[in-house]
């Protein structure tokens, strides 16, 4: 039996997609991504408990023993996920403890405070607090989290405020709009998505999370497939970060684009990538079901 409250708490809490701040590479912490990737998510647990003692006041190390610990816990029985709570909301602590400008511990906690219910330590008004940190820290990311609180409560037209708010802070900043973008896509919203993504790239041309998104928009819309096919080959050509969309989905969106015109061949090879890159992908599976 599986509880889709405590899996969806840890899952939430463990993915927070802001950027990693000026940090220097840690090989171990892309070790342990490189492993939960592929599903050997109890490896990265002991690679990252190891590592973590072998340096116990490196922030960026507790945050990652955290994600790893979220990860565990999606795939975890009711029990197991519970008892994972704590140990993600306290490695998150720990790092925003040894260094209060870790962004994406501080949003990692803030969501864990916001999702979780209280029995587990949910608390609205500490998910409330981290944002207001977060915002004194990074204002497009504070907004990003005020918005994802409104969401749970679902206000979203208080959520859409945050994200037009910090578009006007910040019009030249291709990020901002990308993000307003993102959330127009969770709107459905798809073709005022287009434009803040086209806006972000006529403010950076290189800005490539913008072109991921214009080649993902091609598959919803159902048109232009020609520039979602250049988009997304583009982005497989760039080296994504670790708070950009990875190319396994950059695969999936490619398939998908050729599914819809019925080049059956090279969407399944497509989705064939997609699975050898991130193994145990749903929809991917699915995908792969429908053209094999």
């Amino acid at each position: 039996m599986r509880t889709s409250t405590a899996v969806l708490v840890l899952a939430l809490a463990s993915a927070s997609t802001l950027s990693v701040y000026g940090q220097a590479p840690d090989p171990v912490v892309d070790q342990a991504k490189a492993l939960v990737a592929t599903n050997q998510a109890e490896k990265a647990q002991e690679l990252m408990e190891k590592a973590v003692a072998e340096k116990p006041n490196d922030a960026r190390r507790h945050f990652e023993l955290g994600e790893v610990y979220g990860a565990i816990a999606q795939s975890a029985g009711m029990f197991k996920a519970a008892s994972m709570a704590g140990k993600v909301r306290d490695e998150f602590a720990k790092a925003v403890q040894l260094d209060p400008n870790f962004i994406d511990a501080r949003f990692g906690l803030m969501e864990f405070y916001l999702r979780a219910p209280s029995i587990m330590g949910g608390d609205e008004d500490k998910a409330r607090a981290e944002a207001a940190e977060i915002k004194k820290r990074d204002s497009l990311a504070g907004h990003r989290a005020f918005a994802a609180i409104a969401a749970s409560k679902k206000d979203m037209n208080a959520a859409r405020n945050e994200y037009i708010t910090a578009v006007r802070e910040n019009p030249t900043s291709p990020k901002t709009h990308y993000w307003y973008g993102v959330f127009l896509m969770s709107e459905k919203n798809y073709a005022a998505a287009l434009k803040e993504m086209d806006t972000a790239l006529g403010l950076d041309v290189s800005y490539m999370p913008a072109v991921f998104q214009i080649g993902h928009l091609s598959v919803l819309m159902t048109s232009n497939y020609a520039r979602g096919e250049e988009a997304l080959k583009k982005y497989l050509a760039y080296k994504p970060a670790s708070d950009e969309p990875g190319h396994h989905r950059t695969h999936y969106w490619l398939g998908m684009l050729y599914e819809k015109q019925g080049k059956k061949a090279e969407a399944r090879a497509e989705y064939q990538t997609a699975l050898r890159l991130r193994p145990n992908q749903k929809d991917v599976t699915e995908a792969l079901s429908r053209v094999s």
